[in-house]
């Protein structure tokens, strides 16, 4: 028991020898090595033209390296002795990083400012800080999307909000601070809002928080956006962008009817079978002849119509023929197609004695914006019955289109 207590007591000495520092150990050399200002873009814009680098130490000698993303020396050198005086004040001295430190542009990427310092009687230190290096176009007047937004307006076709492409890499959004504001009439300001590096557009949707919070409408006017960017330790005003207006106009869905006499739309009869077609004060008048049952058309004329390209995509554009006629049956439709094809129709979206409604299919609307068809008429009263007649007065096109309101 007595030989285990002594290998214990053994053990335990021998580890506190390990872990005791030497009398001798040479203390470290103080090193401290900062990047404020790490973003490095030398196209000419006159933002981020350098690279900065902040070395303090109280060392006898300092080497520093800009080692690319492989570990490869792009640049390297002491400092002088003016900078290691200045190095063992208190701020530091300030290195610049740029083609007249390398000798020549650096592609973009990260690179690692690497430094050592020596002392006489001290151990050497060693730091680094990353430097990143951009190679996006110059920062110039950013382009609107649009002349005009309308934040009012809810329907497709105008703009409602406004975009700009900013042109920043990754590099610079993710390296730096980059913020955008919307400046307009009276002193209005709205942000700043931080740049998404992801996001290669600025997008503003013409809402603005006021100070008592909720959001707001801005008011109508003129505006520009202003980039804000962040360069060493100071905030710098980037270029403004060609103007823009915000309008507070709107459009509201209307329906709209343009109706002509039946005989304006008329372009031939082409069939007058045991009955008779005339033109009567703009309505075509029908009287039948026939003395048997005929399930054929009795008159037939050709129409054409034109379909206004104002209309709202989406919604139908309605064919309208107004009349007054014994029996619902007694009229029909055929359509034209554009290569000349005669379709019969049977299915509407009302028909009765006094009007036929038909949906008019996109395809049958040819390239001159009109619309082609036929109308038939026969009748379906008793044979030989007194007053076998029908009338069509009107023939109109129904649709949907756009009215611009105010701001009232």
């Amino acid at each position: 028991m007595r030989r285990f207590l002594r290998l214990l007591t053994a053990v335990a000495l021998g580890a506190a020898l390990v872990c005791a520092p030497s009398a001798g150990a040479a203390e470290a050399t103080w090193l401290n090595v900062s990047g404020h200002d790490p973003l490095l873009n030398e196209n000419g814009d006159g933002y981020w033209e350098s690279a900065t680098v902040t070395v303090t130490t109280d060392a006898d000698a300092v080497h520093w390296s800009l080692l690319s993303a492989g570990g490869q020396a792009v640049a390297e050198a002491d400092l002088t002795p003016d900078q290691l005086v200045t190095a063992h004040g208190p701020g530091g001295v300030a290195l610049p990083i740029s083609s007249a430190t390398t000798g020549a542009p650096l592609p973009a990427g990260t690179y690692a400012f690497s430094v050592t310092a020596t002392a006489a009687g001290k151990a050497p230190a060693a730091a680094s800080t990353p430097i990143f290096v951009s190679t996006a176009p110059p920062l110039t007047a950013l382009t609107p999307s649009a002349p005009t937004i309308y934040p009012r307006d809810t329907h497709p076709g105008v703009p409602h909000t406004i975009a700009f492409r900013h042109h920043l890499d990754t590099t610079i959004t993710q390296s730096t601070s980059v913020m955008f504001q919307v400046l307009g009439p009276d002193d209005f300001v709205d942000g700043a809002w931080i740049v998404d590096g992801d996001e290669p557009l600025l997008r503003w949707n013409g809402m603005y928080q006021p100070p008592g919070g909720g959001m707001s409408l801005a008011p109508e006017g003129t505006y520009r956006i202003r980039i804000l960017l962040s360069d060493g330790d100071h905030w710098a005003d980037g270029p403004l962008s060609k103007p823009f207006t915000v309008s507070w106009d709107y459009r509201a869905l209307v329906t709209t009817a343009i109706t002509r006499p039946a005989a304006a739309t008329r372009t031939a009869t082409l069939t007058q079978r045991h009955a008779r077609v005339r033109a009567v004060d703009g309505s075509l008048r029908y009287r039948a002849f026939n003395t048997s049952w005929r399930q054929e058309a009795l008159a037939r004329t050709a129409h054409r119509v034109g379909v206004p390209r104002n209309r709202v995509p989406g919604y139908p554009v309605l064919l309208v023929v107004r009349g007054r006629y014994q029996w619902d049956i007694d009229t029909d439709l055929e359509v034209v197609t554009p290569d000349g094809r005669v379709r019969d129709i049977d299915l509407f979206a009302a028909k009765d004695r006094r009007r036929l409604i038909y949906p008019i299919p996109r395809s049958l609307v040819r390239a001159d914006g009109t619309f082609r068809f036929r109308l038939l008429w026969t009748s379906h009263g008793p044979t030989g019955a007194p007053g076998r007649t029908g009338r069509t007065d009107t023939v109109g096109v129904q649709y949907t289109r756009y009215v611009w309101r105010g701001p009232r």
